[in-house]
């Protein structure tokens, strides 16, 4: 089932003075990433990239609709992802956002759908990815934010942004990806 997750509280407040950047050495080795065990580069991903992703979860959201999300039809969009040729270790609903933020010049170094769909343990509560950004990213990034409606925060050196629902993650990718090339 898909569930809105409860007391997320919306915030956009983007302060760019305290980005930080990962030179490519740093974004392709593991050790650097201590809070994700499972990491990988995910950088460079295409315009093209992000619109096969994009309608992977569509269509995976349009199984979900049909079948009153249920088990077996979560259990299917996970299996269907899983097999995705493009980042399949990522989750359903949050791919998009990653690979959307990738195609931007972003460094992706976290992300999780949380607990807003299906009943396998997630490590977040709510769908959210964590990610390095230049300067030159943040104004496109608050639109897309601002027209998913969902918050976009500086954390750390980062940027993170999070939702109570993962459906507007993919709406921030689909809004971002008006952005890229």
């Amino acid at each position: 089932m898909l569930r809105i997750i409860p007391g997320v509280a919306r915030r956009r407040a983007v302060d760019p003075r305290l980005l930080g950047w990962l030179d490519g050495r740093r974004a392709a080795t593991r050790p650097n990433f201590p809070a994700n065990h499972d990491y990988v580069d995910l950088r460079g991903f295409t315009a093209a990239h992000v619109d096969t992703v994009l309608e992977e979860e569509r269509a995976g959201y349009e199984v979900l609709a049909a079948a009153d999300d249920d088990a077996r039809a979560i259990a299917s969009v996970d299996r269907a992802r899983l097999a995705s040729a493009l980042a399949p270790m990522l989750d359903f609903g949050i791919a998009s956002t990653v690979l959307a933020l990738s195609a931007l010049g972003c460094v992706p170094v976290m992300s999780c759908r949380g607990r807003a769909l299906g009943a396998h343990p997630h490590q977040y509560p709510a769908p959210m990815a964590t990610f390095y950004a230049r300067k030159a990213h943040v104004a496109a990034l608050l639109e897309a934010a601002e027209a998913a409606d969902i918050s976009i925060v500086n954390s750390g050196g980062k940027l993170e942004v999070y939702s109570e629902d993962l459906r507007k993650m993919h709406a921030f990718a689909a809004a971002l990806r008006r952005h890229v090339g």
